[in-house]
């Protein structure tokens, strides 16, 4: 099993045996080659204190030398730290070396659960100093753990001394880091000395809760040169001497804690640090303020504030919410109680721990929150607050909405929040309060109040068959009826969303289909109003009744009535759906989408219908399947044949023998398929392979589709093939003898070329000019032309060896091919 921590070293030193210089010296914890990979790289190898160590310190000197603590969180299971002290002379007595323990936390979320900067101070942390020193530190077999340096009592009594006011600048560095943590702006802080920066980052972190500490990324030493693009990236709080702040890059927002913050309010002016940037006030600056009066109260504010956090999962909580339900929960703190009771009906998480404290108290706000009657709840809902608050809200409005007569009689749709449904199980309070909401809808007679219920819900993500089984028995027959329907649609007819429309064309197309009574024109333009055509891919997996078979219905059935404006897919899938038989006459009047092919019947279709869009379409992974689709089910040899065509590349039609075993009877078949189809409506990907399959057949002797060479006659065409076979020969799947022997056996053929002639020679022509041919190469063409003439003599005729000669020597002199189309082959068709 893994342990929790993984540590590591790294410096510059002479690894024994090896060589020296910046790496890392040791590790423990099963680190992985990522991880370690990830905390090497993380190391900072210069560290340059305000006032440098002499040459040679004493030990009180090393003990008060300045060290830096980053932590850095990057995933829910990942954090570290890295700690880095100034080291002294390396072995080679280059001065400025670095040592740097490093501690991977891997499961930072686990207890015990501490406040990162709560190891700062640790004696754990390895601090050698001296060449020797850091060749003989190894690390300790526990992790740096918590030290008693930055405490809770620590951080108040710094944060409460009197001698120096430090609670303006504490508001204005949390709420700046509040900022910070919602992906605004980092926060540099200016502080005297490392010790008092990490007290500032100990009162930030013993602010919030322990979890949302530990995604607070701080460092507590940098310079400001090093404050470059990489780190204003990964930091929230970074400290930096006070002497850098002039020099500081852009982009960070920058406290002084030895200058005066001027202090803005709530809702009001914001923030000002010296240099007069601006920090939004939020309620988390108000209610430290309150609490920050006297140590003994605010010490017991932050032990409340650990307890109720503990009453959480402690997990993504907002910075201010722990403080927020521990004011809350104390009358001491009345007045910052309208600023704790906004953070918890904001920021209320789900999860809280059943019958707590903590939960008795948010259920209170949360019922402040809805109010008494549904526009109370609907006062809340709309502002669609995050976490538990908003669900809480959402699910209050909705139920308390589809009880309220007097809600649902409003004119217009009822108003929706954005927490809806979708997706999710609907929560019990919910599907208890629809029962009742429906009988009430339905008794009052008229469709409107059941239908405005159903869209509300619908709208809402509420899947339930309750309403299904409504709207048949209730809304349907009205629907249906060819003159009450009519006025029901222009009644509603901008008043429901599409769902319910679909959901009420479900019911009534159904109803319809049963006792075969046509639905009016007006009924189904209205069902259709804001619908479109699901892809054909959706309706691969879509189920009758269903809503995306529903919406394909209504679609067809309005493109059936109206042909000319409307979608001819959506007429063919209706078609398909009611079995016509005019399915395959609309499928092969033109090149579809394959997918929508597939939609409609795939391989069910007739040679015809297939035929435009196997010979047609671009190449694609729905074209594809569709042929993949036919060729299993072989229900016709042409179509069949055409599917192989499309579906089994070059390669493959040669490595499988293809082309020996079935190219002598698709030839014929393909010639038939393209005759019908007519070379203006072929695809140049499928007229490619129809050239390169010719190619193919004449190296092997066999036969060819004769309209190859028309289609070979465009000059696209001809170059995209002449790229495949010559990609062929470069992946040996073809030899450059074979091609060549063949090329030049055409020329000596006293049979007519066309343009298939033109790419082989063209191809051969490029194999000659790419590849040097020795004498052995040579006697292996003339033995393959040999071959392939059928000769038995054992000599090759001199003709033979003069084409082969003559072919080199063109090459040598960079001229054309011997072969070449004719001039009319090459115009377009």
């Amino acid at each position: 099993m893994t342990p929790r921590y993984g540590q590591l070293t790294y410096t510059s030193f002479d690894q024994p045996g090896g060589a020296g210089g910046w790496q890392v010296k040791q590790t423990t914890g099963d680190l992985s080659p990522e991880e370690t990979q990830r905390l090497a790289s993380g190391v900072r190898t210069a560290f340059r204190p305000v006032t440098p160590l002499p040459e040679y310190p004493t030990p009180q000197q090393l003990d008060a030398a300045p060290r830096r603590l980053e932590y850095r969180r990057w995933a829910s299971d990942a954090a570290g730290y890295w700690h880095t002290v100034a080291a002294g002379a390396d072995s080679t007595g280059r001065p400025g070396n670095v040592f740097a323990h490093v501690l991977l936390d891997r499961t930072p979320d686990s207890a015990p659960r501490l406040r990162p900067i709560q190891r700062w101070g640790s004696p754990a942390w390895l601090r050698p100093f001296g060449a020797a020193a850091v060749g003989r530190t190894a690390l300790p077999a526990e992790p740096p753990g918590v030290a008693q340096v930055v405490t809770r009592e620590s951080a108040i009594a710094f944060a409460l001394d009197t001698s120096t006011w430090r609670v303006g600048t504490l508001l204005g560095l949390l709420d700046a880091v509040a900022a910070a943590l919602e992906g605004g702006a980092p926060v540099v802080l200016g502080a005297v000395s490392v010790e008092s920066a990490a007290q500032w980052i100990g009162l930030v972190s013993f602010l919030m809760s322990p979890g949302t500490a530990a995604t607070l990324n701080f460092s507590t030493f940098d310079r400001a040169d090093q404050l470059g693009s990489a780190q204003h990236a990964i930091a929230h709080l970074t400290a930096v001497p006070i002497g850098d702040l002039e020099t500081l890059p852009t982009g960070f927002v920058v406290i002084d804690e030895t200058a005066t913050l001027s202090l803005g309010e709530l809702g009001g002016e914001p923030h000002r640090t010296a240099a007069g940037q601006a920090i939004d006030v939020t309620a988390w600056s108000v209610m430290a303020q309150e609490v920050l009066l006297d140590p003994q109260s605010a010490l017991a504010v932050l032990d409340e504030l650990d307890r109720r956090a503990a009453q959480t999962e402690d997990r993504g909580l907002h910075p201010a919410w722990p403080l927020a339900v521990t004011i809350a929960a104390d009358e001491e703190f009345a007045a910052a109680h309208p600023e704790a009771n906004a953070i918890i009906t904001t920021h209320s998480p789900a999860g809280i721990t059943p019958g707590s404290p903590t939960e008795r108290l948010i259920d209170e706000a949360l019922s402040a929150l809805v109010g008494h009657n549904t526009p109370d709840a609907w006062k809340a809902a709309e502002q669609n607050l995050p976490g538990f608050a908003g669900e809480h809200a959402a699910l209050t409005y909705l139920c308390r909405a589809i009880g309220d007569d007097t809600w649902m009689d409003q004119i217009g749709p009822i108003p929706l929040s954005a927490n809806t449904y979708h997706g999710r199980p609907v929560p019990e309070p919910l599907a208890a309060a629809l029962g009742p909401a429906l009988e009430r809808a339905s008794a009052a007679g008229d469709p409107q109040r059941l239908l405005k219920l159903v869209d509300l819900l619908l709208r809402a993500g509420v899947d339930d068959d309750r309403l299904t089984q409504a709207l048949t028995e209730r809304v349907a027959a009205q629907l249906a009826d060819p003159h009450t329907g009519p006025t029901l649609a222009r009644r509603f007819s901008h008043r429901l969303g599409p769902e319910t429309r679909i959901a009420a064309a479900a019911a009534t197309l159904r109803l319809s289909c049963e006792g075969a009574t046509p639905i009016s024109d007006a009924v189904l333009d209205w069902f259709a109003d804001g619908s479109t055509m699901p892809p054909a891919a959706e309706l691969l997996g879509a189920q009758p009744w269903d809503p995306t078979w529903t919406r394909a219905a209504v679609c067809g059935m309005r493109a059936e009535r109206k042909p000319g404006e409307a979608d001819c897919f959506a007429e063919l899938w209706w078609l398909a759906a009611n079995g016509s038989p005019r399915r395959d006459e609309l499928a092969g009047r033109q090149i579809w989408d394959p997918a929508q092919l597939l939609a409609v019947g795939g391989a069910t279709l007739s040679t015809g219908a297939l035929l435009p869009t196997l010979l047609g379409a671009p190449d694609s992974e729905s074209l594809a399947r569709l042929a993949d689709e036919i060729t299993g089910a072989n229900n016709d040899d042409l179509a069949v044949a055409c599917a192989a065509l499309r579906m089994i590349g070059p390669a493959s039609w040669v490595q499988r023998g293809y082309i020996n075993t079935h190219q002598q009877a698709y030839a014929g078949l393909w010639d038939t398929a393209l005759a019908e189809i007519g070379p203006g409506r072929i695809h140049p990907d499928c007229a490619v392979r129809v050239t390169v399959l010719a190619v193919l057949g004449l190296i092997a002797g066999q036969p060819r589709p004769v309209l190859a060479g028309q289609l070979a006659g465009d000059r696209a065409v001809a170059g995209a093939a002449i790229e495949q076979v010559l990609a062929l020969v470069d992946s040996e799947i073809l030899t450059a003898t074979e091609v060549l022997a063949t090329s030049l056996l055409r020329t000596d053929a006293a049979e007519p070329v066309d343009a298939v002639d033109g790419v082989l020679a063209a191809t051969a022509a490029a194999v000659t000019a790419s590849r040097q041919f020795s004498d052995d190469d040579q006697e292996g063409v003339l033995a393959v032309m040999m071959r392939m003439a059928g000769s038995n003599e054992g000599t090759p005729p001199r003709r033979y060896r003069k084409l082969v000669n003559t072919a080199l020597a063109r090459r040598a002199e960079g001229r054309g091919p011997l072969t070449a189309p004719p001039a009319q082959a090459w115009r377009n068709h």
